[in-house]
């Protein structure tokens, strides 16, 4: 029998859309799908060098991984963590192959009930929700008449790259705990944070009692294509165990050889990850710079832009056809995205330049 929610789907995920039109032309600088363009570093791949070659060993061959994660994994994890200013215990880590999956897993552990989406909102969390048979209520800042089992935040946010104050989430860690709600804080970008917003929603007084972060490595490390993360579940928000248990029935683990990468990428290759992200955040920098007088938000502690610009999808076209740039037109995200368009900085330094001009002659001339 199938689930009938989903035919409340629309008929493609927006990026498989939006790739599949970016990719019918030439000569276009795709800034529409967040994903990486830098290689790894070479620290990392060969981490993974050497992890493959263990398997090949009788001695040192490992079969299922734990399900939660090797030790050698959380402890990595922890340490970068302590290195942000939070601590978080071993046991709270979760190793997943990204945040979508653990996300989607972790509202099938909760039951039915409502949640507080983001407006304009990543359109991962509509489906997943869509799909569990939630009510879905889209927020534009904190709705005191309302009551909901589940609140997603992403800081910094997807789409509009906007970082919350540490005074924002306080607030919301307030909300969450007067009304019952349960915080599930999207962390993919904190890594792009360069403005003292908080990276973690840990650093928020009271929010292990209310919140569980989901973090990734694919934009921190440029992971997309190794797949690795983690889910962080505080013992004192009660789901520490229920996560545990769901993890080993639902999950065979993250391979042993990904997860020596992220270990890797988290410690010696600390240093040049960052690098990697400064260079995005970089070509971010340059192409908001090129934005000058137009209405817009991020491009400081994100790799996304949102610019305001019209009718989203004719200034996609608009972009994609007479400035040869594939953004990604904002209604995608919900009924407030209607005028904007996002625009990512995950390209060379020389597409970052020759976006900056196409935007400027795009400001000029439309």
């Amino acid at each position: 029998m199938i689930n009938t929610n989903i035919s409340e789907l629309k008929e493609q995920y927006l990026f498989s859309e939006i790739g599949r039109i970016i990719k019918s032309r030439n000569d276009v600088i795709n800034l529409s799908i967040g994903d990486v363009s830098l290689p790894l570093p070479k620290a990392v791949v060969e981490a993974g060098k050497r992890a493959a070659s263990e398997l090949s060993e009788k001695a040192t061959f490992r079969g299922y991984p734990p399900e939660s994660g090797y030790d050698f994994f959380k402890d990595a994890v922890k340490k970068y963590y302590s290195k942000k200013g939070t601590e978080i215990d071993e046991s709270e880590i979760f190793a997943s192959d990204g945040i979508k999956s653990d996300m989607s897993v972790f509202l099938n552990v909760l039951s039915r009930g409502k949640t507080l989406l983001p407006s304009p909102s990543y359109p991962a969390y509509v489906e997943a929700n869509i799909l569990r048979g939630n009510e879905i209520e889209f927020y534009d800042g904190i709705p005191y008449k309302s009551k909901a089992d589940i609140i997603v935040i992403c800081s910094p946010d997807n789409p509009t790259g906007r970082a919350m104050s540490r005074d924002e989430l306080k607030e919301w860690v307030d909300y969450a705990k007067a009304t019952g709600a349960l915080i599930f804080y999207d962390a993919a970008y904190e890594a792009f944070v360069k403005s003292g917003a908080p990276r973690s929603i840990f650093e928020i007084e009271g929010a292990r009692e209310c919140a569980v972060e989901f973090c990734s490595m694919s934009k921190t490390a440029g992971f997309t294509g190794v797949r690795c993360g983690y889910t962080v579940v505080p013992k004192e928000c009660g789901l520490n165990k229920i996560w545990s248990r769901a993890k080993s029935c639902l999950s065979n683990g993250v391979s042993y050889i990904s997860q020596r990468m992220a270990q890797c990428a988290l410690t010696y290759a600390y240093d040049d990850i960052m690098a990697n992200v400064n260079y995005y955040v970089e070509n971010a920098r340059i192409m908001s710079n090129a934005l000058k007088g137009a209405q817009k938000v991020g491009g400081t502690d994100s790799p996304y832009i949102w610019l305001k610009c019209g009718d989203s999808y004719a200034e996609f076209y608009k972009l994609l056809d007479i400035y040869k740039l594939g953004v990604t037109p904002g209604i995608g995200f919900g009924e407030r995205g209607r005028e904007y368009v996002r625009i990512n900085s995950f390209c060379s330094r020389e597409d970052a330049l020759r976006a900056a001009e196409g935007l400027k002659r795009y400001l000029i001339f439309d």
